[in-house]
């Protein structure tokens, strides 16, 4: 288990399957499972406001992805957009292994604070193997 953050009150868990997210303004905790995350401490959760839906709704990731197939619109996770997250979710394994905050380059892809991580970003490989 991560050590307990500050944010959480006395008397709450971080769950079973607790998902713990830090950042710099603050920290949330999601139930897993798809359950939503919710802001810690409770009091700033009640505060919060959710900003109005502006992105369109899908009936599914399955339709989707099939819509998308038969050309009847963009599927709301194209490359253009689950790409960059996907690299975003992988630099966190980076982070990881490295056992520090990382300074990344993204156009560069590589990181600028521990030169030794970069080898989780593009391995060498041995002579005769490419990609």
């Amino acid at each position: 288990m991560p050590p307990r953050p500050k944010e959480l009150e006395e008397g709450r868990s971080l769950g079973e399957h607790g998902i713990l997210f830090i950042g710099t303004k603050g920290a949330m905790l999601g139930g897993g499972w798809s359950r939503s995350p919710r802001i810690i401490p409770e009091t700033k959760m009640r505060a919060y406001r959710k900003p109005p839906k502006s992105l369109p709704r899908v009936k599914g990731h399955h339709r989707d992805w099939l819509d998308g197939c038969r050309g009847k619109g963009e599927p709301s996770t194209h490359f253009d957009y689950s790409g960059p997250l996907t690299e975003f979710v992988l630099m966190g394994n980076v982070a990881l292994r490295a056992g520090k905050k990382l300074n990344f380059d993204w156009k560069e892809m590589k990181v600028t604070n521990i030169p030794d991580a970069n080898k989780f970003i593009k391995p060498k490989y041995r002579e005769g193997w490419t990609i």
